[in-house]
């Protein structure tokens, strides 16, 4: 995405200075300026790329904080700057000389009537020197509003925390506002606590529950009523409606004694199985 930012941005000046040219005979060239009238349209064109690219551009982006595309349109304004460092070089390149060179030559010539066509309606507004050095502003521009930006959001943040936060000279308060970057994470992350609790820390953190309060209190309202607590409807235990005889206990009732069974006594032995030999 970054990428295409920087690209939009070089192609979308690069295809604006391209419709300055593209039936109009160039007004800037490199070391003379051709006269010709201008139309309305052209003017009003002219300023319109002007102020979008010199000033709009970089002020909304800085903003919102797309640092690329002024980046990208840094790298644009680098283009008014190679003709006016390589063509001095290669001035008076005759056919004879190497077809690099002349090349070069034409390729930077063409470069610097590119950048300042857009800039040749200005010419009736600020004249044609102050216009001709327009296209070395945009580089400077894209550069500097950026930083002057957030410059300023920084001494706007440092404001408002000495406004919530004074700092004095016994009790100093230096904050600053960064951005929390969750780091990526991959699978399922466990975190333990780094140290258990002691017994101070809890019960300090159970006076300052809430809840644990209210059942506290609740259990102190129920303990200081004299009446017993009265269970609900559905849990009352129901009593069997069975009567118990009246008139005296049964007496224990001994099991009659015979001839193959007698009674036993305290000192008897029950012997199991069939008897001695």
């Amino acid at each position: 995405m970054r990428r295409d930012y920087f690209t939009v941005v070089f192609l979308a000046c690069v295809a604006g200075a391209l419709a300055f040219i593209w039936a109009n005979p160039v007004y800037f060239t490199y070391g003379t300026v051709v006269p010709r009238a201008f139309s309305l349209l052209e003017i009003m064109m002219s300023a319109f790329y002007t102020v979008f690219f010199l000033f709009i551009i970089p002020l909304v982006t800085s903003y919102y904080r797309r640092t690329w595309v002024c980046i990208g349109l840094a790298f644009y304004g680098v283009m008014a700057y190679l003709p006016l460092i390589f063509l001095p070089r290669l001035e008076g390149v005759e056919e004879a000389d190497s077809l690099v060179k002349l090349g070069m030559a034409y390729l930077f010539r063409g470069m610097y009537d590119l950048v300042n066509a857009p800039f040749a309606g200005m010419s009736t507004i600020v004249g044609d020197k102050a216009a001709s050095h327009l296209a070395c502003w945009i580089m400077p521009i894209a550069i500097l509003v950026p930083l002057l930006v957030k410059y300023a959001r920084f001494c706007r943040q440092a404001y408002i925390t000495e406004k919530l936060a004074p700092s004095t000279p016994s009790n100093p308060v230096f904050t600053t506002r960064d951005a929390k970057v969750e780091p990526e994470v991959i699978g399922t992350v466990i975190s333990a606590p780094s140290k258990s609790k002691s017994p101070e820390e809890v019960e300090r953190k159970a006076k300052n529950d809430y809840n644990i309060e209210t059942r506290m209190e609740k259990a102190r309202q129920l303990a200081s009523e004299d009446r017993p607590i009265q269970m609900p409807e559905g849990n009352k235990v129901r009593k069997a409606n069975i009567e118990a005889p009246q008139g005296e206990a049964p007496k224990n009732v001994e099991a009659p004694e015979s001839a193959s069974s007698p009674a036993l006594g305290p000192g008897d032995v029950i012997r199991l199985g069939p008897p001695p030999s």
